[in-house]
């Protein structure tokens, strides 16, 4: 039976028209027989045809011959649940019967009252002990007194270690500027005795030339004197005059131009731009642990952290790893340095308020970079912006203030310039009037004058000749002060470049004292953090233990009463109203109906044919007048070997309409289509073959009934593709079937027709079997 429904699903549509043909002919057949005894053949015109009483002629037709699969096996169902209180107790109450419809959410049964109330209380218990633990963990997670207390010894071990290297740098290593002020001062203090002497050597033993200069002047007051006569007149005066204005002039230009050269407005914009680089530097610095260099100081912030390979959103995120390889070390092939990140992240007790970025930034000018946020929060993006932004203001402030100094200096060098042209001028004047004659009251006054200067010279070399004792004492105390002063400043010099070896040892043992104590307080704050993440780890795996206990009790609550899963039917009740049950125990099976599997096998042949995802038509056998759409959803990976038959599961869902209800482990067939050609298409059973192949009987242009050869193709073996020898349209000769053909119940079957089971193999031989 199973084999012709397997032959219904393999043949089209025109196969089912032959087929009814057939049936009519025999039918019409077995009439003639009844009625005409003498055997005439009804369907020959005449004799001549050729065709025997049985046969008759049919057209040749192009169609597709599909190559069908049968897969036989039986209806389950994949939704299907057993429904337990998952909590011992009583069965309160089953609202529901076997067999009977139910829908989604709808209400099955009940525990008892008094195993819900326990229920219930657990619930309450484990929320009780969530809470607890809640804030057993928020009291680990809060900074301790302990940990405060570490991290302030921490940092007086760090103050003091600095204290003592920075004592030990000052003695070994003297600050260069205290050094060139001290050299300074003993070159002064030689400087000043040098004078001293020279003043004293002067003052007591006065030099031939100074006593040489005075006589000198004391002639030149006499000439003078003696050329008094040739003073000059009104005009000589006036050009006096004009000398003396120049010469204020002079002197108020150069003065001007002194002002601007010994300006401190560049120095100060030099010192504000050096405090800015230097604050700019010190911030990137405290991020980074880098030094950049001049070049990258005048870098804006990305670009200096991309010239630093060194990205602070991912290097700040908590899901960077700093120590890859677990060493708490800095990375020499990174220019940032890790332990100042990690400095930042774990030890600074406001890491958590560290930000990357912000939303709004605040230059303070002239003053230190502003780190917090409007929230108060460590702001890398802000830090970085207001010091880059503050250094290019100064640069901005510097590069201004260099040229107006620039266009100052040149104006006050062209003023001195212009009033020396003038001086020139003004002597030129006077050489010239110096050539002329003057009355005789102008000469009396410059006589008397040329005879005062030759008083003054005289007396100057009077004084030259005979020293005040008393000046020479002075001079004396000055030089020994003097010498006094360069022997101290060579001491501090000599002291300060020259430690002693008991005072360089005894500040080595203080920074290696200061560097114990400073490692132990790390230990001890390390110690503490270390037994603090153990404990907020344990009170972290105590909270998530009563989340799930609230969640277990909570869905023991719930399952204390029973719902439907889904649409469908129950398809059992293993107990009663008023039973004891079990935490484990069945109450219900809820069946869903509306989606089936149909679980079947197929041969090793066929397998290879199938694919996951293919569709198939479904007959039942409880259903036989529908066909039901499916898709293969699993072909088994390992085979089935019985009694040397091997065969492979294969799964298919089907979706059953919502009028039907099935029941599992009704029998099925599913057909999957293997192949599909096209092409001109005969029955099998109008095919013979002889010593030469496969060949048909058929009707030529004249009528007459001939043999002709065939190559066949395709074959499901019931008919055949014909690959040459045919064209459609021409007429074969056809077989009819007779009563001895016919299965029970009517249906037919196909019986080879002369020439018996086709010899040899191949398209062109016999058809190919399946």
């Amino acid at each position: 039976m199973n084999g012709l429904k397997a032959l219904g699903g393999q043949v089209k549509g025109w196969h089912f028209i032959v087929l009814a043909c057939l049936i009519v002919v025999t039918v019409l057949t077995a009439v003639v027989y009844i009625f005409n005894p003498l055997g005439l053949n009804p369907f020959a015109s005449d004799e001549s045809d050729g065709l025997a009483p049985t046969e008759r002629l049919i057209p040749v037709r192009v169609d597709s011959l599909t190559t069908e699969i049968s897969i036989n096996g039986g209806i389950t169902f994949s939704n299907k649940e057993d429904l337990t209180f998952g909590s011992p107790g009583f069965v309160d109450e089953i609202l529901v019967s076997e067999g009977e419809i139910v829908s989604e959410g709808q209400l099955l049964a009940r525990l008892d009252p008094e195993s819900v109330a326990n229920l219930q209380r657990a619930i309450a218990e484990a929320q009780l002990e969530h809470e607890d633990a809640l804030d057993a963990l928020a009291d680990a997670q809060m900074p301790a007194l302990q940990i405060a207390e570490a991290e302030a010894a921490l940092a007086t071990a760090e103050l003091e270690l600095q204290n003592a290297q920075s004592a030990l740098d000052e003695l070994v290593y003297p600050d260069p500027q205290l050094v060139a002020q001290l050299e300074s001062s003993l070159a002064d203090s030689e400087l000043e005795i040098q004078n001293a002497q020279e003043a004293l050597d002067e003052t007591v033993n006065p030099a031939l030339e100074a006593v040489a200069a005075a006589e000198e002047g004391i002639a030149q007051a006499q000439v003078a004197l003696r050329d008094s006569e040739h003073s000059l007149a009104n005009d000589y005066l006036d050009a006096i005059a004009d000398i003396d204005a120049a010469d204020r002039d002079l002197a108020a230009a150069s003065l001007n131009l002194h002002v601007v050269r010994n300006s401190n407005e560049t120095r100060e914009a030099r010192e504000t731009f050096d405090q800015e680089r230097k604050d700019y530097f010190n911030v990137v610095k405290k991020w980074t642990g880098a030094e950049p260099t001049n070049d990258e100081l005048s870098m804006a912030p990305d670009a200096l952290f991309a010239a630093l390979a060194f990205d602070p959103e991912e290097v700040y995120s908590r899901k960077f790893v700093l120590f890859p390889d677990g060493r708490i070390a800095d990375n020499p092939e990174t220019r940032w340095n890790e332990l100042t990140i990690f400095a930042w992240r774990g030890l600074y007790p406001g890491a958590s308020l560290i930000e990357v970025s912000c939303n709004r930034n605040t230059l303070l000018v002239n003053q230190q970079s502003d780190t917090t946020n409007t929230n108060r929060e460590l702001c890398i993006g802000r830090d970085m912006d207001n010091a880059f932004d503050a250094l290019d203001l100064a640069r901005k402030s510097l590069s201004a203030t260099v040229a107006s100094y620039g266009e100052r200096l040149s104006n006050a060098e062209a003023a001195v310039g212009s009033v020396r042209l003038a001086v020139e001028a003004a002597e030129n004047t006077r050489g010239n009037l110096e050539k002329e004659t003057v009355g005789d009251e102008l000469l009396q006054k410059q006589f008397a004058a040329a005879r005062e200067n030759l008083n003054r010279a005289r007396q100057d070399l009077e004084d030259l000749l005979n020293a005040d004792a008393v000046e020479v004492a002075s001079l004396r105390n000055k030089l020994t002060l003097a010498q006094a002063n360069r022997d101290d400043a060579a001491y501090l010099l000599n002291t300060l470049l020259n430690p002693g070896e008991a005072e360089v040892a005894v500040l080595l043992n203080e920074v290696a004292v200061a560097q114990a104590r400073r490692d132990r307080a790390a230990q001890d704050l390390q110690e503490i953090h270390d037994r603090r993440a153990l404990q907020i780890a344990l009170q972290e795996a105590t909270v998530a233990a009563a989340q799930a206990k609230i969640a277990g009790a909570m869905r023991r609550y719930e399952d204390s009463t029973l719902k439907a899963p889904w649409d469908g039917y129950i398809s059992s009740i293993p107990v009663e109203t008023g039973q004891d049950i079990e935490s484990f125990e069945v109450i219900l099976t809820v069946i869903n109906s509306g989606i089936v599997n149909v679980e079947g096998s197929v041969d090793e042949i066929d397998v290879l044919s199938l694919q996951r995802e293919s569709p198939v038509t479904v007959t039942i056998d409880a259903l036989p007048d529908q066909m039901i759409e499916g898709v293969i959803t699993n072909i088994s990976s390992t085979a089935t070997n019985e009694q040397g038959v091997v065969t492979f599961e294969v799964a298919i869902e089907v979706v059953i309409p919502e009028d039907v209800t099935l029941q599992e482990g009704l029998s099925a067939i599913a057909r999957a289509v293997a192949r599909e050609e096209r092409g001109i298409v005969i029955p099998l059973q109008a095919v013979s073959y002889g010593d030469e192949g496969a060949y048909v009987r058929m009707q030529d242009e004249s009528g007459a009934i001939i043999q002709r050869p065939v190559t066949l193709g395709s074959s499901d073996g019931f008919f055949a593709i014909v690959e040459d020898g045919l064209s459609e349209g021409e007429r074969i000769v056809m077989q009819v079937l007779d009563d001895s053909q016919l299965e029970d119940g009517g249906q037919f079957r196909f019986r080879g027709s002369g020439g018996g089971r086709p010899p040899g193999g191949g398209a062109g031989g016999r058809p190919p079997q399946r």
